[in-house]
């Protein structure tokens, strides 16, 4: 299949994942409250890098195993041993906070329902598969849609209804992401080998997901559960507009040489970039008011810097696209560590100092920081063909 309908397989997949995880957070703010769509995104802080960390790279770490060194089997024994470290966080989230725990429950098996399909995914990357990436994920947002459709016909008006959302999920995995894995004979190369190949791949995504969570959390502690939900209803407009640069950058992951990704893909990501700015100017206020039905008018200063921040981060995914295609998990991992270093001492100190505006200011920093070592290291990797993989920068 061309790189073009793999790229729209893919895309048509996350749009229909973050389309079900947003509609989420829009069902809370309208019919619970503001307050429990903020709480949703707070135990999202909590338990995105968890997710992220205890999945061990299966995803991109398949992807990349051209020459099939570990076999499908041992992916599976590290899935569902980071599958048991998820649940323990669980229960230790669950005792440790004292929020909702019907919220804190939907959130983690949204994410253990995630985390179960990364295997599968990481097989069809390496397989050119990625339009099965898209089946599944509109199978899923079908199937919440009708379940969430005949809870309402039934009379039910409570959170109750959002378990819709993790009960499809697991439904279409174990009845079609499962059976589309690639077949291949048992045999055991090892579980530890597998985590230790990929834990630095985990660790950089956690650590870049730390980048989004340190703000939340620091927002959710410093102020309130309001501006929380208020910053978040913004920055979801990064979320989705990083949707296609994803599945173009999962698309290429398998063609990506030494050389580095085709220049017309980074011009394309700078035009992309700057009309993602002039939306934000100009539909992030009226487009809110819209889909929340709350008025919030954010001055242009912090659109300013979300719309910036968004650009630096499309270009973050393809420097780590590159990084990625080329086994330099440990760049990844450093690169992640110096920007959520800056995030971590910059979002309590902006936030207590200047508010929404602050949390603005953090996030960009974060964001530039992330974007300046990504691309450093994805330019060394492009001046040294020759390196071996996994070589220090």
């Amino acid at each position: 299949m061309s790189l073009k309908r793999e790229a729209l397989f893919h895309i048509c997949g996350s749009i229909a994942y973050a389309l079900a995880q947003w509609s989420v957070l829009v069902l809370l703010s309208r019919l619970i409250s503001i307050e429990a769509a903020g709480e949703y995104a707070y135990y999202l802080a909590l338990f995105t890098p968890a997710a992220i960390l205890t999945t061990f790279g299966i995803r991109n770490s398949v992807a990349s195993d051209r020459e099939r060194e570990h076999s499908l089997s041992s992916y599976r024994r590290a899935q569902h041993a980071g599958l048991l470290l998820l649940s323990a966080y669980y229960l230790v989230i669950l005792l440790a906070t004292d929020g909702d725990a019907a919220i804190a429950s939907l959130v983690f098996l949204i994410k253990l329902a995630d985390n179960l399909s990364e295997l599968s995914y990481g097989t069809w990357v390496r397989t050119g598969g990625l339009h099965r990436y898209g089946i599944s994920k509109i199978a899923k947002l079908a199937l919440f849609a009708a379940l969430f459709l005949a809870l309402l016909a039934l009379g039910i008006r409570d959170r109750a209804m959002l378990f819709a959302y993790p009960a499809a999920t697991l439904i279409v995995y174990f009845l079609y992401d499962r059976r589309q894995e690639e077949v291949e004979d048992p045999r055991d190369t090892g579980l530890l080998n597998i985590i230790r190949t990929g834990t630095p791949l985990a660790l950089g995504s956690f650590v870049v997901s730390l980048n989004s969570s340190i703000p939340r959390i620091s927002i959710n502690h410093i102020l309130d559960e309001q501006a929380l939900a208020e910053f978040v209803m913004l920055t979801y407009f990064i979320a989705f507009a990083t949707l296609p640069i994803t599945s173009l950058c999962q698309a290429i992951i398998p063609r990506i040489t030494t050389q580095g990704a085709p220049k017309r893909v980074w011009w394309f990501l700078i035009a992309y970039s700057s009309g993602y700015l002039a939306f934000m100017m100009l539909l992030a206020n009226p487009l809110i008011d819209f889909i929340y039905k709350t008025r919030i008018e954010y001055p242009y200063h912090v659109l300013a810097m979300i719309g910036i921040a968004g650009g630096l981060h499309f270009m973050s995914t393809l420097s780590n696209a590159v990084l990625v295609a080329n086994r330099q998990f440990q760049q990844i991992l450093v690169a992640a560590l110096l920007s959520t270093l800056a995030a971590l001492i910059a979002s309590p100190l902006l936030i207590m100092q200047f508010a929404q505006t602050g949390a603005a200011a953090a996030y960009l920093a974060s964001s530039l920081t992330l974007f300046i070592f990504n691309a450093l290291y994805a330019s060394r990797q492009q001046r040294k063909p020759s390196a071996p993989l996994d070589s220090p920068a």
